[in-house]
């Protein structure tokens, strides 16, 4: 691996007080954890979860990582840069049809086979099979590829490698120990809010984990949640009231919440991830103001886990 690029993954990230209206009317102080500026292309959580799946696989010493995503798929785009800058093929294995409305791969796609990414794509149908070891040695078989030579790494690189990283997150800054009340994240399929649970337990005892999820009908995760934490854990509540739609769906309400944060703060967010985050810890602080029971005097950190790559979908550059 290019050794020299690695060290640039494992510097400190920023830690930066944020300031608002909103939050300052309410007494709340809140910092934010800017993974986004890890890395221009393999930022925010991807890294971390993509990072020990990436070891395991050179001394596995296979020949090919393989994942799978959508078409705006930050996982897929972040393997895809990380395979070019370490020298690594990668395959990507994307749900639905090659092309899109407009006649052309989306551009996260386009990012990733400009980085020498192999892209394949599924039906939906077939798509929903991408867990079942019979489905996946069928699907190797049908793109002439062995299973030998192949890592395989689930979707959004959420496997017990990828949570270990995620263990990591509260290590990429200066985090004062029992210093924040929560810590809120957008959680997607539950690796990044199981890693952080998991050390903050550890590091930063009586927080409470605070995890938004982004898609439509999310409890499942919490299933997930559990089985990642060994159902060790209750440190973490997942909020899945703030999904606007489903994934990768938006309100006119979160967009209109994402322009007036940009302008005042001048950190960008993403309408996917990010976005939604923010717009549940709003609207969180405004009910609990409006039912007496204010954040008042509370410190809460906010971990940025990136994803601004994909605000091209939504004519956000």
């Amino acid at each position: 691996m290019n050794t020299e690029y690695l060290d640039t993954l494992n510097q400190p990230v920023p830690l930066e007080p944020v300031s608002t209206d909103w939050l300052h009317d309410a007494g709340v102080r809140l910092d934010m954890l800017r993974l986004d500026q890890l890395d221009p292309l393999v930022s925010g959580n991807k890294w971390y979860k993509l990072k020990h799946n990436l070891s395991a696989a050179k001394v596995q010493e296979k020949a090919t990582i393989l994942s799978f995503g959508g078409a705006w798929s930050n996982h897929i785009h972040a393997l895809a840069a990380a395979g070019h800058r370490f020298g690594l093929s990668t395959i990507g294995v994307i749900r639905g049809e090659p092309i899109e409305e407009h006649g052309h791969l989306s551009s996260m796609l386009t990012d990733a086979a400009g980085w020498g990414m192999t892209l394949r794509f599924l039906s939906r149908s077939d798509y929903r099979n991408k867990n079942d070891p019979e489905f996946i040695q069928q699907l190797l078989s049908r793109f002439g590829l062995r299973k030998e030579d192949v890592y395989i790494v689930p979707e959004g690189g959420s496997n017990s490698l990828g949570v270990m990283g995620c263990q990591e997150i509260l290590s990429a800054s200066q985090i004062p120990s029992n210093h924040y009340d929560e810590v809120w994240l957008a959680c997607g399929t539950g690796a990044t809010l199981s890693g952080v649970a998991l050390a903050a337990n550890d590091r930063l005892p009586g927080t409470r984990v605070m995890g938004v999820a982004v898609l439509k009908g999310a409890d499942f995760l919490k299933n997930d949640i559990h089985h990642f934490t060994k159902n060790s854990l209750d440190n973490w509540t997942l909020l899945t009231d703030y999904h606007h739609g489903g994934y990768a769906r938006t309100s006119k309400e979160l967009l209109a919440f994402i322009r007036s944060f940009e302008q005042e703060t001048g950190i960008l967010l993403d309408p996917v991830y990010t976005g939604k985050l923010m717009f549940a810890l709003y609207r969180s602080v405004l009910d609990s103001v409006e039912n007496t029971e204010p954040y008042r005097n509370k410190r809460l950190l906010v971990v940025h886990t990136g994803g601004l790559q994909g605000r091209r979908g939504f004519n956000m550059h």
